[in-house]
């Protein structure tokens, strides 16, 4: 009896959440992937794929599309409406959109490590809305303590998760033993907010680079511009009747930054990033300019002492009660 008392609490105690919870993910389908396994004579063609074929006349065919190329150039469609099957050649073709592969399955909520499993939290998204339930961190491998490519958030009053891959969210934070870890969107993944207020201190998970953080975009007027497209996705999703998970997804991906194109990851246990959360700037530390960026950001501060390699959290923390 003890024995399974025990196993008990040391569920409840590593889950923090006990009730069945679907995790979903939606991949997006590029027409220019396709496939073409099926051949007949000089022509080849697709297994049917569900979308939307745009006209240059303005109209649009919903269905399984089947895509078809003769002499390895793309020359039609045929779309399957459920009614009937419609010929659609390449001329009259705009556009097409391809609907994306949604997964679905039930996540475990039981790791050893507590950062895996849903706690209480809040994400913030593109168009600056903040969304409160809880967040479970979708960690492998090729993550590190400081630094996850994928979130999963559960909304109030719901048993279904929605992934969020790094860059489509503005940050999210998670509670654990009664502690808030933020984090920020960073380049494609989400960087643990070491210091919070105006000086936000990160570790840099790509050696000898400097990339964006999501609430630091370079064009101001694309920012603000995803912003409002974001924002009214969600308000249209929500008029429409669209499940909570879509129209949090949808915002998402429509206010999602543009992301520079990254190298191969190579960790850098000796060099920090400083964003600015007054001035949307991003500086890069390491022991050899420690002084000097430190001197150039704490400009106009109250004096937060010497800055030493090993108190640098320390001396960010001092700086922020003394920098507003």
């Amino acid at each position: 009896m003890k024995n399974l008392l025990f196993s008990s609490f040391f569920f409840l105690a590593v889950s923090g959440y006990t009730q069945k919870i679907i995790v979903r993910s939606v991949t997006e389908v590029d027409v220019n992937t396709i496939a073409y396994p099926n051949s007949l004579g000089s022509t080849t063609s697709s297994q049917p794929q569900k979308g939307t074929v745009k006209l240059t006349n303005g109209s649009e065919v919903k269905g399984k599309i089947t895509f078809f190329k003769k002499k390895d150039i793309f020359n039609r469609v045929k779309v399957n409406t459920g009614d009937e099957k419609m010929e659609i050649s390449a001329e009259q073709i705009a556009t097409i959109v391809l609907d994306p592969i949604v997964y679905e399955k039930e996540y475990p909520n039981n790791f050893k490590n507590p950062e895996k499993n849903f706690q209480p939290g809040y994400i913030v998204l593109p168009n600056g809305m903040k969304m409160t339930g809880r967040v479970a961190q979708l960690r492998d491998f090729s993550d590190y303590d400081f630094f996850v490519y994928n979130v999963a958030f559960l909304p109030e009053g719901t048993t279904v998760a929605s992934t969020f891959k790094g860059g489509r969210l503005v940050e999210f934070g998670q509670e654990i033993n009664g502690v808030v870890n933020r984090w920020d969107g960073y380049a494609d993944g989400y960087l643990l907010r070491l210091t919070d207020g105006r000086f936000r201190l990160s570790r840099n998970p790509y050696s000898k680079t400097k990339n964006e953080f999501f609430t630091s975009v370079k064009n101001q007027a694309a920012d603000e511009l995803s912003k409002e497209v974001a924002g009214q996705a969600l308000t249209n999703n929500f008029g429409n009747g669209q499940n909570m998970n879509e129209s949090l997804e949808n915002a998402a991906k429509a206010g999602q930054a543009v992301q520079e194109v990254l190298g191969s990851i190579e960790i850098n246990k000796k060099e920090y990033l400083i964003f600015d959360s007054v001035n949307k700037s991003v500086e890069t530390v390491n022991k050899s300019n420690l002084k000097e960026v430190l001197k150039k950001i704490s400009s106009g501060c109250s004096d937060a002492g010497e800055p030493t390699w090993d108190k640098i959290v320390e001396y960010i923390n001092q700086l922020n009660s003394s920098c507003r």
